[in-house]
């Protein structure tokens, strides 16, 4: 292994993720490959063991580290830069050097911390060391974000989610290579997708080996696939074809619409909450009120974020006005409540504020059939071109 490191024998391959809304590459993860003198490709099973228990890995991660910025320079002269994630030992964060070189690096402009995603497995996670703790801080301050890898697997918790500054999630593989098989491991991939969505977070589901897995996701609101479906790792050159290709995959914008759905459901359950439990309180003030501007809740910033696609239909500014409206609605009973209002006043802007809703919820429901009838229209027109081909080759 020191041989080859001072040969450059380790490159990373890359394997692309792709958008499950826009059906576009959206970033890749670098995997480290030993590429021995006679062409015989080593993965990182046959090595990464021994480099941990003899100390290597930590020259070899910054070595690789380096390479890594020498790639992502090689992706961004293509003009789509891309975010970069690639695997962290828990040995490399028991010293400051990678955070160092990775500081150093932004302070000279060779990388843009938002393209750098670093993968922790539970060896990292679940050491509690002071050292490691501040190091990931650093990283998250600094704008590099911070990927669970393997969730589902092993001790992976929501406990860990919680104390630990993470961006994304990525769903174990051998949790996805059931999905299809198992409405148990269907039912937890759907769970973890909800979690994720109501935690910020996103969700990447790796291993996906079909179009009817990838499909499958889609229709939960899983938001990134990886997989051999998609493509194999592919070495630096191959890789920089295969983003010149253009290639898209399945889009589809339902799975997003139904999760706004849920955080306007959820909303409005925080709402009545706080005034059903208003006679509990000592203090008005120590209320826990969901978010009170249009543009802070799940909704609004799904509405004025990835939402804005369907502002090219009549339903669009519709929900705008009426979701608008709906929060001003949260602002009058709030101050109705601190100027200490009780019983039928209270009751009648509750009313109110559920008409409203139930309007909100309307606007999403026509754009979701607006999504059904734009689908079944599409295969309409692709089945009557398919039996015109036909009859006029008859």
């Amino acid at each position: 292994m020191e041989s080859a490191l001072h040969k450059r024998e380790f490159e990373f391959y890359y394997q692309p993720k792709v958008s499950m809304i826009t059906g576009e590459i959206c970033g890749a993860e670098a995997l480290i490959r030993w590429i021995r003198a006679d062409g015989t490709v080593v993965l990182p099973g046959a090595f990464i063991p021994q480099a941990e228990s003899n100390g290597f890995i930590n020259r070899l991660t910054l070595c690789m580290v380096k390479r890594l910025i020498e790639d992502i320079g090689q992706i961004n002269k293509l003009g789509q830069p891309l975010p970069v994630s690639f695997n962290v030992s828990a040995h490399d964060f028991q010293n400051r050097k990678l955070v160092k070189l990775l500081m150093e690096g932004v302070a000279r402009g060779e990388i843009v911390p938002e393209q750098i995603e670093i993968e922790l497995t539970e060896t990292v996670v679940l050491n509690e060391c002071p050292v490691v703790i501040e190091n990931l801080n650093k990283l998250k301050n600094l704008g590099i974000r911070l990927v669970m890898d393997d969730y589902c697997r092993g001790f992976s918790n929501l406990g860990t989610l919680a104390r630990w500054p993470f961006s994304t999630i990525k769903i174990d593989k051998s949790i996805i290579s059931q999905v299809e098989a198992s409405e148990k491991e269907l039912s937890i991939v759907q769970s973890s997708i909800q979690m994720a969505h109501n935690m910020d977070l996103e969700i990447v589901a790796e291993g996906v080996e079909t179009e009817s897995c990838y499909r499958l996701l889609q229709n939960t609101g899983c938001s990134v696939a990886q997989g051999y479906w998609i493509s194999p790792p592919l070495p630096l050159k191959s890789f920089l074809n295969f983003l010149q290709e253009g290639r898209h995959w399945p889009s589809q914008l339902l799975g997003m619409l139904h999760m706004a759905q849920l955080d306007h459901i959820q909303w409005r359950k925080a709402v009545i909450d706080s005034v059903y439990n208003l006679d509990l309180m000592s203090d008005a003030n120590t209320l826990s009120w969901p978010e009170a501007h249009h543009t802070q809740c799940r909704l609004g910033k799904w509405l004025y974020g990835p939402g804005r696609c369907f502002s090219n239909t009549i339903w669009f500014n519709k929900l705008h006005q009426s979701h608008k409206d709906l929060h001003q609605t949260l602002a009058e009973l709030m101050v109705a409540v601190d100027a200490g209002q009780t019983g039928k006043p209270l009751v009648d802007l509750m009313r109110k504020l559920s008409r409203q809703s139930d309007l909100v919820m309307q606007m999403l429901h026509e754009l979701e059939h607006y999504l059904v009838e734009q689908r079944l229209v599409r295969e309409d027109r692709i089945e009557f071109e398919g039996l015109a081909v036909v009859s006029t080759a008859r």
